[in-house]
Protein backbone atom coordinates (compact mmCIF):
# COMPACT_ATOMS: atom_id res chain seq x y z
CA UNK A 1 0.00 0.00 0.00
CA UNK A 2 0.90 3.67 -1.11
CA UNK A 3 2.43 5.65 1.99
CA UNK A 4 0.22 8.68 0.61
CA UNK A 5 -3.31 6.32 0.21
CA UNK A 6 -2.79 5.98 3.90
CA UNK A 7 -2.33 9.86 4.84
CA UNK A 8 -5.35 10.47 2.64
CA UNK A 9 -7.46 8.84 5.38
CA UNK A 10 -6.05 11.15 8.01
CA UNK A 11 -7.14 14.03 6.24
CA UNK A 12 -10.25 14.34 8.04
CA UNK A 13 -8.96 14.67 11.31
CA UNK A 14 -6.90 17.19 10.37
CA UNK A 15 -9.91 19.03 8.54
CA UNK A 16 -12.03 18.66 11.97
CA UNK A 17 -9.27 19.89 14.10
CA UNK A 18 -8.86 22.68 12.11
CA UNK A 19 -12.33 23.72 12.07
CA UNK A 20 -12.73 23.14 15.79
CA UNK A 21 -9.88 25.40 16.81
CA UNK A 22 -11.62 27.98 14.14
CA UNK A 23 -14.51 27.53 15.59
CA UNK A 24 -13.28 27.70 19.00
CA UNK A 25 -11.28 31.14 18.61
CA UNK A 26 -14.51 32.34 17.36
CA UNK A 27 -16.17 31.50 20.58
CA UNK A 28 -13.32 32.67 22.29
CA UNK A 29 -13.85 36.32 20.07
CA UNK A 30 -17.65 36.81 20.92
CA UNK A 31 -17.37 35.76 24.52
CA UNK A 32 -14.46 38.07 24.83
CA UNK A 33 -16.68 40.84 23.27
CA UNK A 34 -19.93 40.34 25.05
CA UNK A 35 -17.59 40.66 28.45
CA UNK A 36 -16.42 43.99 27.01
CA UNK A 37 -19.64 45.59 26.03
CA UNK A 38 -21.25 44.38 28.64
CA UNK A 39 -24.05 42.71 26.57
CA UNK A 40 -24.85 38.80 27.60
CA UNK A 41 -24.27 37.18 31.02
CA UNK A 42 -21.36 37.48 32.36
CA UNK A 43 -20.68 34.55 34.38
CA UNK A 44 -21.56 32.41 31.30
CA UNK A 45 -19.08 34.73 29.14
CA UNK A 46 -16.20 34.71 31.32
CA UNK A 47 -16.54 30.39 31.40
CA UNK A 48 -16.38 31.07 27.40
CA UNK A 49 -13.42 32.79 27.63
CA UNK A 50 -11.80 31.40 29.84
CA UNK A 51 -12.07 27.32 29.81
CA UNK A 52 -14.83 26.18 27.22
CA UNK A 53 -12.81 28.50 24.45
CA UNK A 54 -9.26 27.77 25.40
CA UNK A 55 -9.73 23.96 25.99
CA UNK A 56 -11.83 23.35 22.63
CA UNK A 57 -9.09 25.14 20.93
CA UNK A 58 -6.12 22.84 23.34
CA UNK A 59 -7.80 20.14 22.29
CA UNK A 60 -8.14 20.06 18.66
CA UNK A 61 -4.74 21.14 18.57
CA UNK A 62 -3.67 17.77 20.20
CA UNK A 63 -5.74 15.61 17.27
CA UNK A 64 -3.97 18.21 14.65
CA UNK A 65 -0.33 16.94 17.04
CA UNK A 66 -1.49 13.07 17.19
CA UNK A 67 -2.43 13.39 12.73
CA UNK A 68 0.97 14.57 12.70
CA UNK A 69 3.41 11.67 14.51
CA UNK A 70 0.72 9.57 13.20
CA UNK A 71 1.85 10.13 9.75
CA UNK A 72 5.08 10.39 10.53
CA UNK A 73 5.14 6.90 11.98
CA UNK A 74 3.18 5.64 9.02
CA UNK A 75 5.75 7.02 6.62
CA UNK A 76 8.75 5.85 8.54
CA UNK A 77 6.92 1.89 8.35
CA UNK A 78 6.21 2.15 4.96
CA UNK A 79 9.88 3.80 4.29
Amino acid sequence: MRADALIVNISPATTSAAWGMGAASARFDAAAERVATGSGDLASDMVDANITAPTAFALNAAVLRTVDETQKSLIDVLA
